[in-house]
């Protein structure tokens, strides 16, 4: 595939990733779960194409912050496909015992990871003037409160995720503007 494919797959990926994750909190909990897990899926494929849409322009941090995401979302894969696909078959006393171990643990520091190289990556991208700041602003600032997610009520999670998720979906739309304007080639 090549790198201007791939690119453009990736932003594809990215803004569906967008969509999926605005529209899971309003579907029933079963599409929700497979809808959550399938756009962190795409989110990691958009997170490296924006990478490769912008390594030009960005420095060692944006590398950086691009694998804490990348790190923090695959881990969030993870708890998402075994709630989609594996909690729903376990009683609830036996899913609390797992959340509240080593399992919820490990979903926190997968949390920690995505939001600190979301703020790196979008902090590296913004100064390098590579997207619509913007829309890394929003992207940015929608990400942040995932870090409370289980302190905060649901309608402040959804409202947040829309707004990383409008970041996402603008972010993606003018990768693929540049490339169909013939700005971007690799």
């Amino acid at each position: 595939m090549r790198i201007n494919s791939f690119v453009a797959f990736g932003a594809v990926a990215f803004a569906v990733s967008g969509v999926l994750n605005i529209f899971a909190d309003f579907m029933p909990e079963t599409a929700t779960r497979l809808m959550n897990f399938i756009g962190v899926c795409l989110g990691v494929v958009g997170l490296q194409a924006l990478y490769v849409y912008s390594h030009q322009k960005t420095g060692a941090a944006a590398l950086a912050g691009v694998l804490l995401a990348t790190f923090g979302f695959l881990g969030i894969a993870g708890f998402l496909f075994t709630d989609a696909f594996v909690f729903p078959s376990l009683d609830p006393v036996t899913v609390e015992t797992l959340t509240a171990g080593t399992t919820g643990l490990a979903i926190f520091a997968a949390v920690i990871l995505y939001v600190l190289g979301v703020l790196l990556f979008a902090a590296t991208l913004y100064r390098a003037r590579a997207l619509p700041r913007p829309a890394l602003l929003l992207w940015a600032i929608g990400t942040l409160p995932t870090l409370a997610a289980i302190a905060l009520p649901a309608f402040v999670m959804t409202i947040a995720e829309i707004i990383a998720s409008a970041g996402v979906i603008w972010i993606a739309l003018s990768i693929l503007r540049e490339m169909r304007s013939g700005n971007w080639t690799y």
